[in-house]
């Protein structure tokens, strides 16, 4: 029996792996604007109910980021364009932050350990409507930059900020769909942990344990077909 490919796994790097072996027809990604230190490629594991599986993700031909931290790695403006000609690339990797705070406040500045770390590590939007805005350049550049046909692999999360439930992942959905791309599927990864802030006293949503891989494609002809948007 062939293997399943299921929607959930606790394994970003297996769902990466899946993304490519049943949507980019086991090539690797193209291109990653969103590259940080590469923690997406290299050799892995995973534990199945058949044993451990060893596999490898390789690198991208095309390596950017806003805040390039190793060699090898392209820097993008903020809100520019992706140095790359227009229908390009057959395929891309994207995950943006989602951090909600000011770049230049005292937990970001300071050196404590334990004081803001998903923002020391990702960088962070503030005020809130620049995450939006920004998710929309992106997705506009990536769908530029791919040809018809093109593959973007795009990871979000929702966030909470000030009190208010932030729908990125669906936003991004609907984002996308509005240009042109077909929301052709959806991954889900669960956390067993998430590091959890003392200031928070009155809890007032559920928090957050899992976040999205869609797969959009450009130009796909099924988009036509869904209109659920409209």
């Amino acid at each position: 029996m062939a293997k399943v490919i299921k929607s959930i796994n606790y394994n970003q790097h297996a769902i990466i792996r899946d993304i490519i072996d049943l949507h980019n027809g086991g090539k690797p990604f193209d291109c990653d604007i969103t590259y940080s230190i590469g923690n997406f490629y290299g050799h892995f594991k995973e534990k199945t109910p058949e044993g451990e599986v060893e596999f490898d993700i390789p690198q991208p031909k095309y390596k950017f980021d806003v805040d390039p931290q190793v060699e090898g790695v392209e820097k993008l403006d903020p809100w520019g364009p992706i140095p790359l000609p227009d229908n390009s690339v057959d395929s891309m990797m994207v995950d943006l932050p989602f951090v909600i705070g000011p770049r230049d406040c005292a937990s970001m500045r300071n050196n404590k350990k334990g004081s803001n770390v998903i923002g020391k590590r990702f960088s962070s939007y503030y005020p809130r409507h620049e995450m939006f805005e920004s998710y929309e350049h992106w997705l506009k550049e990536a769908y530029r930059v791919l040809k018809p046909g093109g593959v973007l692999a795009w990871k979000s999360q929702p966030v909470i900020s000030g009190g208010i439930n932030l729908m990125t992942s669906y936003y991004s959905c609907r984002v996308a769909e509005d240009l042109g791309f077909y929301i052709k599927d959806e991954f889900v990864l669960v956390a067993k942990q998430r590091l959890i802030s003392g200031k928070v006293k009155n809890q007032m949503h559920s928090r957050r344990y899992h976040s999205f891989f869609h797969v959009f494609v450009k130009d796909d002809p099924k988009r036509d077909k869904t209109n659920y948007w409209k």
